[in-house]
């Protein structure tokens, strides 16, 4: 048996913090919100072992009907539109509707944070992929242009994976190895080290460290 390890957090955004050493360190602060157990999943049922989290409240009435049985079948009265799933090595110790908070964090001083990047929008291929530019002297005509694509009859495509402008960001990414600053139980707030995907606002989910 196992206990649960990752969370969902809120992204409130970036401050500065002293560490142990006196030195200023940009961390940014991950709000704990209301969440809770609504499905455990073993591997004899469902083919393997995790349990699903509902965060994210609202009015029950924007709710579709099969969510709202479910969570009052394990007696949720919360109202989560939005459920995540957390994987596991081994069936989880723990109950139907329990609450998860800043305690699951404790001893752990390395997290893996994972969320959506920022849009971007319609990109070049030098913001986009980081490709080469060209030159900037006077008469060149390809400063940011992304250069020939295709050949000619043969293979008379483009390959698969050529760095070419398009829709930048709105991915999922993980930023691994971020330690954790401070823990602050009684406000539900977690300080990690460094910047993490999203925006403000935005939803993040929260695995102690695969390196640590």
């Amino acid at each position: 048996m196992t206990t649960p390890k990752g969370l969902v957090a809120k992204k409130i955004g970036m401050t500065r913090m002293v560490d142990k050493h006196g030195h200023l360190i940009a961390v940014t602060l991950l709000q704990i919100e209301n969440q809770k157990i609504t499905k455990i999943l073993t591997k004899d049922r469902d083919g393997y072992d995790a349990y699903q989290i509902g965060f994210k409240e609202t009015k029950e009435k924007n709710l579709c009907k099969p969510d709202i049985g479910r969570m009052r079948k394990v007696n949720i009265t919360d109202n989560f539109t939005t459920f995540k799933e957390f994987r596991t090595d081994a069936p989880v110790a723990v109950e139907l509707g329990a609450q998860l908070t800043t305690e699951l964090l404790n001893g752990v001083t390395a997290v893996d944070v994972t969320g959506i990047t920022k849009g971007r929008g319609f990109t070049g291929s030098v913001k986009r992929w980081d490709t080469a530019v060209g030159r900037w002297s006077h008469g060149s005509r390809f400063h940011r242009s992304p250069g020939s694509l295709g050949t000619r009859t043969t293979p008379g495509r483009v390959f698969r994976g050529k760095p070419v402008p398009g829709h930048y960001g709105v991915e999922q990414v993980t930023i691994q190895n971020l330690n954790v600053m401070h823990v602050d139980a009684e406000n539900s707030l977690v300080a990690v080290t460094g910047a993490v995907p999203g925006h403000r606002n935005g939803y993040l989910f929260i695995k102690p460290s695969v390196k640590a």
